[in-house]
């Protein structure tokens, strides 16, 4: 059988290929053989060059010593002293040692960048074994290369991503080539939500490998995480082209379709998922979504209960079971499921969004808020957190604190599409405080931003405010 996996292996080669690895053979018996290629380097060091002397490199306390010894018994070598050496012949040496060190790094190195470049196109032939083998031989000869590989990698498990883009930075200037290391720091860039760095990342890595459906999934990614659907599913639908066993390019398939309102298409990806893997938790999380969007509430619960099951710390899935028992007015549910969320992860802040959005609803005003405050001191550019809070601060007489957080909210929302409701709300604030000049400017943007009959109430409170009189 390993024979048989040889002769595979050659026969995958081509010409330079094998040659290459012939070479790296020949390093391999260099390995073996290396105290000879100490002894070489004691031979050498007696050469005479140029006005060299012929010296003896014995040290001088050994020959009495040997003197002593029984003619009988052949004295071993005595071991050469460097040290002892006269100026010129020490600095032979070592000038020869270095040029040689120098050499022996040079080829490693260099073979180090051959084999990923016989990674790189074992990978694009579809030959993923051999391609990792290339790559793994690749590192023990480029150990600067592995070290900062490996660190990266280490850096994302534990969280540390801007630690790992600088340690996969140093493995992509150690060898432009190599395109795992594309691919990790795109997946770091993707967790700190830099998408157009992550998505420059994951083009290079499919540059240098064409069917690495890794980071046409990322990309995707990337792509969905912008609301871009439409090029998030052409991603994923490349991948499937490669490989149509690929059960994480179905869900995120699935899950697009689900953002762009197209359940069906949705249902039919993430059952097509789970037909590859019953026990995938994030397929179940994904009907559970889409049931939810169709208003089947009792299908959604069921699909999140699987998912828990499956996946009992994923609090995602307990912030959206929560969403639902919301609408369907079991609240105490809501908030269990919300608070079993932010156990999980007490930084999750659309957990403590959600919830603070019931305290308020039930008039828990003083819970409401440092919700909303906790929600903000986690994601300070949450647009929602500051309307809410501000909205909880209006109920309460606090019209000054509920206009610093709508203006709050305007300012973070300054580089995306202007929030008419912002405009709005801040606007009846303005006329319960008896402002109606700020009012009508705040309610007329409002109304600007929005002119659908959704918005008619906007444009009541305008009218009032014109008239000078307050919208309860």
């Amino acid at each position: 059988m390993a024979a048989s996996g040889i002769v595979d292996i050659i026969l995958y080669m081509t010409s330079n290929e094998t040659i290459i690895v012939g070479l790296f053979f020949l390093v391999i018996v260099f390995s073996i053989f290396r105290t000879h290629f100490i002894i070489l380097l004691n031979l050498l060091g007696k050469f005479e060059f140029g006005r060299t002397k012929t010296l003896q490199y014995i040290d001088q306390d050994i020959e009495p010593k040997l003197s002593n010894v029984d003619e009988d018994i052949k004295p071993e070598l005595p071991i050469l002293s460097w040290i002892t050496l006269t100026g010129e012949k020490f600095a032979v040496r070592i000038f020869i040692f270095v040029i040689l060190s120098t050499l022996i790094y040079i080829a490693f190195t260099s073979f180090s960048r051959v084999f990923i470049q016989v990674g790189n196109t074992q990978f694009s032939a579809g030959n993923d074994k051999f391609g990792s083998a290339s790559y793994t031989l690749a590192l023990e000869l480029n150990r600067d290369l592995k070290k900062s590989i490996n660190q990266c990698s280490a850096n994302i498990t534990q969280g540390q991503y801007g630690l790992a883009i600088s340690y996969c930075s140093e493995a992509i200037e150690i060898d432009s080539n190599y395109a795992y290391a594309y691919f990790l720091r795109g997946n770091a860039y993707l967790n700190l939500k830099q998408y157009e760095q992550a998505i420059a990342d994951f083009t290079k890595d499919l540059e240098l490998i064409p069917i690495a459906t890794r980071s046409y999934i990322n990309r995707g990614g990337a792509y969905m995480q912008q609301g871009k659907y439409d090029l998030a599913i052409a991603e994923f639908t490349k991948s499937l082209d490669i490989n149509p066993k690929e059960k994480q390019a179905y869900l995120n398939r699935g899950l697009s379709y689900y953002w762009q309102g197209k359940s069906n298409l949705a249902i039919a990806d993430c059952n097509k998922a789970l037909d590859f893997d019953k026990q995938y938790w994030n397929a179940y999380f994904c009907l559970g979504m889409t049931f939810g969007g169709q208003e089947e509430y009792d299908l959604a619960i069921e699909n999140f209960n699987r998912a828990i099951e499956l996946a009992p710390t994923a609090q995602e899935v307990y912030l959206m079971r929560g969403s639902i028992y919301d609408r369907q007015g079991k609240k105490d549910l809501a908030i269990n499921d919300f608070t079993k969320a932010i156990e999980i992860d007490q930084n999750y802040s659309s957990a403590y969004f959600s919830r603070g959005a019931i305290y308020a609803a039930q008039k828990k005003y003083d819970l409401a808020i440092s919700d909303f405050n906790k929600a903000i001191v986690i994601d300070p550019n949450c647009v929602d957190n500051y309307i809410w809070r501000g909205n909880t601060f209006a109920d309460i007489k606090k019209f000054t604190e509920a206009i610093a957080d709508y203006q709050r909210a305007i300012t973070v929302n300054n580089n995306s599409k202007p929030n008419s409701y912002v405009y709005c709300v801040q606007g009846v604030t303005y006329t319960k405080m008896g402002d109606f000049e700020s009012a009508i400017a705040s309610l007329e943007q409002g109304v600007k931003l929005d002119v659908t009959s959704e918005n008619g109430w906007c444009k009541s409170a305008l009218e009032n405010a014109q008239q000078g009189i307050p919208t309860p």
